[in-house]
């Protein structure tokens, strides 16, 4: 079904993969305190709504999962094929060839991210302030990735990475709105992305030494988990 709050969501998303850099790079905030910004917010919703939402996925499949820890499994995969994503990029800086190459790889595979993290985020359908706070971490975290991307090659994603992104974005919201919101399909990719989101965010959005602001970086976090928490608990969400 579609409303009001997963146009929004979708319209807010797009913009951010087509225009990330531009946010970053053009805005009277400092790299360093965009990133720490940014760091401060997705490490906090890891924290306090990703590992607890995997959990709860977990548990609900009960006794359909002969192992009990299904997702969980999945959720490594997530991690490992991340991992395994950066570290031959990192491989390939040195190649003018095999980086250009290499670079449509990576991108192609955090559109595939996208796509899953939109359609999670369309799907489940959330109201007013409750879309807004989810929608400001993923945006923030959105806005780490693109800008990641565009450090690796400044050119190609200009030219093509965000405009990959962005289709990545607008499938995914059609398809959130048109898709189903629970089920062993959706479960699978809560636990996907979770696993790749645990590792972006504290490998590639939790600014290094030199670039970190720490007042900027702690205050993010810290008012980000109070304030969801709170909220979850008064508003059962």
């Amino acid at each position: 079904m579609i409303t009001i709050d997963s146009i929004i969501i979708g319209i807010g998303f797009l913009l951010i993969q087509l225009f990330a850099n531009q946010v970053i790079s053009k805005t009277k905030l400092s790299t360093s305190r965009w990133l720490s910004l940014c760091g401060g917010v997705a490490i906090a919703y890891v924290f306090v709504y990703i590992l607890p939402t995997l959990h709860d996925e977990q548990n609900k499949l009960g006794g359909d999962a002969p192992l009990g820890s299904e997702l969980y499994v999945l959720g490594l995969i997530g991690l490992l094929v991340y991992f395994t994503i950066y570290k031959l990029a990192d491989y390939r800086k040195e190649e003018t060839h095999g980086a250009t190459r290499f670079y449509f790889v990576e991108a192609g595979f955090f559109a595939l991210y996208t796509f899953m993290v939109t359609y999670i985020v369309v799907s489940s359908d959330v109201k007013t302030l409750e879309a807004m706070f989810y929608g400001t971490a993923i945006g923030l975290h959105f806005i780490g990735i693109s800008y990641n991307l565009w450090l690796e090659n400044k050119h190609l994603h200009l030219h093509y990475g965000r405009f990959i992104l962005g289709a990545a974005t607008i499938a995914g919201c059609t398809a959130g709105m048109l898709g189903p919101s629970t089920g062993l399909y959706v479960d699978s990719m809560i636990a996907f992305t979770s696993g790749a989101m645990i590792f972006n965010v504290i490998s590639k959005e939790m600014p290094s030494e030199k670039h970190t602001h720490l007042y900027i970086f702690l205050g993010a976090a810290v008012i980000y988990a109070a304030a969801i928490t709170a909220l979850s608990s008064l508003l059962s969400w």
